[in-house]
């Protein structure tokens, strides 16, 4: 059982300390974003930051249009679209927010490991 332990507390020390290392003190906003692009699933967040700019146009030119419209049809035509895209680019912030959230929560989590890991230690007592 000790054999296995030992192995399990190097594992940790090995992949803590890059975590730690990664994070020390605490992140700006700027390298929190920037860690969502370094992760496992970084192709996910690129491509939806890809769909959020590409929607964000989309509005814009809703927006355009919306005001060069003639007749009662094409404005309400116009503003849905551009209301409905609103919600879309609120959704993929708040989207955006909650994995900036998960991954400091993974952090600190991991910071508490090491921490128990370094207090359960043989020879410390």
């Amino acid at each position: 059982m000790n054999d296995l332990e030992d192995q399990i507390r190097a594992a940790l020390a090995v992949e803590d300390a890059e975590v730690l290392s990664k994070y020390e003190g605490d992140t700006s906003l700027a390298s929190m974003l920037i860690q969502l692009y370094q992760g496992r699933r970084w192709w996910v967040n690129a491509s939806a930051t890809v769909v959020t700019f590409a929607v964000f146009g989309v509005q814009i030119w809703c927006g355009f249009k919306f005001f060069g419209a003639e007749t009662m049809k094409e404005l309400i035509g116009w503003a849905t679209g551009f209301l409905t895209l609103c919600l879309w680019l609120v959704m993929m912030k708040l989207w955006f927010w909650l994995e900036m959230l998960r991954n400091s929560v993974t952090r600190e989590v991991k910071r508490l490991e090491l921490q128990v890991a370094l207090l359960n230690q043989p020879g410390d007592e």
